[in-house]
């Protein structure tokens, strides 16, 4: 949605098949050398609320005018945009400035189809800050299924006081999956820039495979895990109908993309689907002679990290030791060596190791474990790429495995792993 180029695509797409009723859309993104429109809304709400100025807002505006222009609606569109920098400097929110690039774009869009506009601040609710799915769906099904062929601004919604209150970045994903669950729709497209979802990193991997169709809790761990077509959290409220999504290329269209399902039919084959890795965790290795016998003393470490703001993503343990794989942007300013003494001196264990730099990487598929030769040849290309295990996690959902390497051996280790596993084939 970055030129009215791309716009016009848009259009196209939408007008090619009645069945597209319900188009959430998402802010301009980077065009020609012009960054998102949502980063630059971001510096505007930093240098409005700090230094009560608003050049930030000229440039945005430009852009949209220039769009607007070139769809022959500028007339129509000037006073809205007008209204938008006096919304910006009477409500002085960080939420609302930043959401006014998907509302803009709403306004725009529906203009252009000449479709009804409905503000998602009027259908998404957060209650206590988080995103509440039950009062989401009543209003999605309530306004929705009354209004069919509308346009719906992405990524915000409004809480339990009318203020607006953003979704994380890419939050227009989710909004769009709310959507398709509220209306019950037969399939939630997901219209972006990329054919799809890859088997690993292209920036890793030369020309990796593409995928043909995964599932809800396969999409669930690549897109958390690095993968970003879709936003994490996309799946949760189509997969509770069982509701498609089929990711597609808006540049690309005949592109047939990837397609996420609840199951897939015939799984008793070993399949790999895909590989994803973060880089720059922490592990923190804590040991007590006798831990096993001591009730709770696992859940005493989680909770000092939880008092503390830390999120845990792994916690794999030994007979008389715990093991916490923790994001290392959780353990700046001095939180590292806080945990290490609260630890120390709540729990008195007889050693707390920390290991830095290392990155973890998830190998998604079906049946992973179901063959020991699989297992064998798994090992055997780690240890031929000279790649040391830090940690080894096999998912209690049955779709992944996680290890633990060296940053330094991150590449090289999905570059193994791959090159075993997608190139030759699984047995």
């Amino acid at each position: 949605m970055g030129s009215a180029d791309a716009i016009t695509r848009v259009i196209d797409i939408i007008r090619s098949d009645k069945d597209r009723k319900y188009i959430v859309v998402s802010a301009p993104g980077k065009v020609d050398g012009e960054g998102k429109i949502t980063d630059q809304l971001i510096a505007l709400a930093d240098e409005y609320l700090t230094k009560g100025t608003m050049r930030g807002f000229n440039k945005i505006r430009a852009r949209y005018v220039e769009i607007a222009k070139a769809l022959k609606i500028d007339a129509k569109f000037k006073p809205v945009l007008e209204a938008t920098r006096v919304e910006m400097q009477q409500i002085k929110t960080k939420d609302f400035i930043v959401s006014r690039g998907e509302y803009l774009m709403g306004r725009l869009l529906s203009y252009v189809l000449d479709f009804p506009f409905i503000d998602s601040r009027n259908l998404v609710r957060f209650t206590k800050n988080k995103l509440d799915y039950g009062k989401t769906n009543r209003l999605m099904r309530e306004v929705l299924k009354k209004n069919p062929y509308v346009v719906i601004s992405g990524f915000y919604g409004s809480d339990e006081h009318g203020s607006i209150k953003v979704l994380s970045r890419g939050g227009g994903d989710v909004t769009g999956a709310l959507v398709a669950r509220g209306v019950e729709a037969s399939l939630y497209e997901n219209w972006t820039d990329v054919d799809g979802f890859l088997a690993a990193d292209p920036r890793i991997i030369s020309n990796p495979k593409q995928i043909a169709t995964i599932t809800y809790k396969e999409l669930r761990v690549l897109s958390f895990m690095g993968a970003s077509v879709l936003h994490s959290e996309a799946y949760f409220p189509v997969a509770k109908k069982g509701i498609p999504i089929q990711i597609k290329n808006t540049f690309n269209p005949s592109h047939p993309g990837t397609r996420i399902v609840a199951t897939i039919e015939n799984t008793s084959k070993t399949e790999i689907t895909g590989i994803a890795g973060l880089k720059d965790f922490t592990l923190v290795v804590v040991e007590k002679q006798l831990m096993s016998e001591l009730v709770g003393f696992d859940r005493k470490i989680l909770r000092i990290a939880e008092k503390m703001d830390i999120n845990v993503e792994h916690f794999p343990s030994g007979t008389d030791t715990f093991s916490m794989m923790i994001e290392s942007k959780y353990l700046v300013d001095g939180k590292l060596d806080t945990l290490v003494q609260t630890i120390k001196k709540i729990l008195k264990p007889d050693l707390v190791e920390v290991s830095n730099h290392i990155s973890l990487i998830s190998i998604v598929g079906r049946n992973l474990m179901s063959n020991n030769q699989n297992m064998f040849r798994f090992f055997s290309a780690l240890v031929n790429a000279n790649i040391s295990l830090k940690m080894i996690d096999y998912g209690s959902n049955g779709v992944n495995i996680v290890i633990g390497v060296n940053d330094e051996d991150y590449g090289f280790a999905i570059q193994a792993i791959y090159k075993e596993f997608v190139e030759k084939g699984l047995s």
